[in-house]
């Protein structure tokens, strides 16, 4: 027998589970109790007990998946008939039948960490919010194309006052639950998102991914059929977008870092994101045409961003569609690429 065959592998979660359904789907297909922990901490104190303990990406590579896993292994946790059908009813209460496509929209703001984990000071994270209201535009793009836009969020700082049948503020809804919350995001067209804990569920579900307003640059997903544009740096002296050499050696989560170091962040414009979103939508449906020009400067990315010494901390296997946004590609040409 092979090796694995003669393993059990046992599991327990770390904390609360941030989505109830989410961790249901998982002891439905993996033995997770938290009766393991104790075996877990028994086994620590053994010598060589690495060799019995496989810690979760999170631990190992900080939820990046390197090793390509997502792209070579089919979804490892499923949805019920009953589940299924639950989903399917609640589509259908907006006139959506089987067929149709519909976006999920998940934007981050500060009110999530602020209710989720009180009592911490989060502000280092603010540089990663964003206005919801800047992805109007891209909507209106998107219901003029057909589609149905659910705008998701377990908890949200604001409305999203956009008054048309296709747009669901489903954050600030009374159907909103964990349910809905994985169920939707797994059977999305695609995810615009600008990186948060529900990408994650669009990962494990292998749905395509538009992360706009997304930094560090270099910390960008590229393990699956994601397409990224990030928020643009600057100089504060002078205003001086940062190139991408810049951009890698100035890397940071934490915004003070940005400050500390003469660097102000700003958003995106709604027509760049319009311009990121009219891109995946036209990729997805075949009808998008590269340009040779577009060929070049994705080649020009990828190898200028592996030549550096921190790309195998952040990456290891890309997947063959992961890419900037071309538009930004274009508009940033004659400054981006300079060392």
């Amino acid at each position: 027998k092979a090796a694995h065959d003669k393993c059990l592998d046992l599991f327990f979660f770390e904390g609360v589970p941030a989505n109830q359904q989410f961790a249901l789907m998982c002891c439905r297909n993996f033995s997770v109790s938290p009766l393991m922990r104790f075996p877990y901490l028994a086994n620590k104190l053994l010598f060589g007990s690495s060799q019995h303990c496989v810690l979760p990406l999170r631990a190992r590579t900080n939820s990046r998946d390197k090793e390509g896993l997502f792209h070579r292994i089919p979804t490892q946790i499923r949805f019920t008939k009953e589940e299924h059908e639950k989903g399917s009813t609640y589509l259908k209460k907006f006139g959506l039948t089987h067929g149709d496509k519909f976006v999920c929209l998940i934007v981050r703001d500060r009110e999530y960490l602020e209710k989720a984990h009180p009592g911490r000071n989060w502000s280092y994270h603010n540089f990663r919010d964003t206005n919801v209201e800047n992805y109007r535009e891209a909507v209106i793009a998107l219901v003029e194309k057909g589609y149905f836009v659910f705008r998701m969020g377990k908890v949200v700082g604001k409305l999203f006052n956009f008054r048309h049948p296709l747009v669901i503020d489903y954050a600030t809804s009374e159907d909103k639950n964990d349910f809905l919350d994985v169920w939707l995001v797994a059977h999305c067209h695609f995810l615009i998102c600008t990186g948060l804990g529900l990408d994650s569920v669009a990962d494990s579900f292998r749905r395509p991914k538009l992360l706009v307003n997304y930094l560090p640059l270099m910390d960008m997903e590229a393990w699956g059929n994601h397409i990224t544009v990030p928020k643009k740096p600057t100089w504060s002296s002078g205003g001086r977008p940062l190139t991408l050499s810049e951009q890698v050696r100035y890397t940071s989560l934490n915004g003070d870092y940005y400050r500390n170091n003469g660097i102000q962040i700003t958003d995106l414009s709604p027509s760049d994101i319009t311009n990121a979103v009219l891109e995946m939508e036209a990729r997805l449906s075949g009808t998008w045409i590269d340009t040779e020009e577009d060929e070049l400067l994705n080649v020009r990315f990828w190898n200028q961003i592996r030549s550096y010494s921190e790309f195998s901390e952040y990456h290891g296997w890309i997947h063959p569609k992961a890419r900037l946004g071309s538009h930004y590609l274009r508009e940033s040409r004659d400054w981006f690429f300079e060392v």
